[in-house]
Parts: C-alpha cells; sequence; structure tokens
C-alpha cells in the first residue's frame, strides 16, 4: 500500500508549527484540533460512517482531556475550576451526542469550546508582549 504524500506533508507541517509554538499558541491549536474533530464527527456521522465518526470523538475527548490536564490551579483556582468543569461537561455532551446521534450535541459542544477559542485567541497579543518583555 502506498502512502499518502498529502498526509505526509500534512504531518510534517503540523509538526513544524507544534515545535514552533509558544504555550499559548499550542493550546490554541489544541482549541483548533478539537473544533476540527468535533466537525469531521458529524460530518461522518451524518454520512453514516459510523466508524469515522467514533475516531473523531475519541480524538476530540482526549484533546480535552489534555487541556483540562493543563490547567493550573495554583495560577487561577477559580478560572481552572470553571474550565475544567466545562471540558467536564463537553466531554459528556460529545459521548451522548455521538451514542444518540445528536448533531445538536456536536454542535452545542462546538460553540461553547468556540467562544473560549476567540477569547484565547484575543488576549494572544497581550500574551507576546508579555513574553517579550521577560
Amino acid at each position: 500500500m502506498r502512502a499518502n504524500p498529502y498526509a505526509q506533508y500534512q504531518s510534517i507541517d503540523l509538526e513544524a508549527k507544534v515545535e514552533s509554538a509558544s504555550p499559548h499558541g499550542l493550546i490554541g491549536m489544541l482549541y483548533e484540533g478539537f473544533l476540527t474533530r468535533v466537525a469531521q464527527a458529524k460530518v461522518a456521522m451524518l454520512a453514516g460512517n459510523f466508524e469515522q465518526k467514533g475516531i473523531n470523538v475519541t480524538k476530540a475527548h482526549n484533546i480535552l482531556g489534555g487541556l483540562k490536564d493543563g490547567l493550573n490551579p495554583e495560577q487561577s483556582p477559580e478560572l481552572a475550576e470553571r474550565l475544567g468543569e466545562l471540558y467536564d461537561y463537553c466531554q459528556r455532551r460529545l459521548l451522548d451526542a455521538s451514542a444518540q446521534r445528536d448533531a445538536a450535541g456536536f454542535d452545542e459542544v462546538s460553540s461553547l469550546i468556540r467562544e473560549i477559542k476567540e477569547a484565547w485567541d484575543a488576549i494572544e497579543p497581550e500574551v507576546s508582549q508579555m513574553a517579550q518583555a521577560s
């Protein structure tokens, strides 16, 4: 079986982005990856490709787990707690939406995380400025 050159390029491109990304940028990439995986899961579900739906739901679920594990309660206890609760809710809702074949559930978790991602992206200039000052 011959390797897909486009997939190889994507893998190399992703590795380069990860290696050069700031910690703030890496979190943004995780949010983007989550949104992509949920969208792919929804499309697969609607197309009746339940194996691919399951693969993407698992990847999205794992991304949320990684985001939760990366929370720093010492730096901001209340924010860490609230984001942790949101990630837990999104994980449960995502699994429920997958089991029930509920497109609205995929849309709900995407909307919630998209709001967090937009806020995260909005503070990037401030974070970059602080990093340069250090």
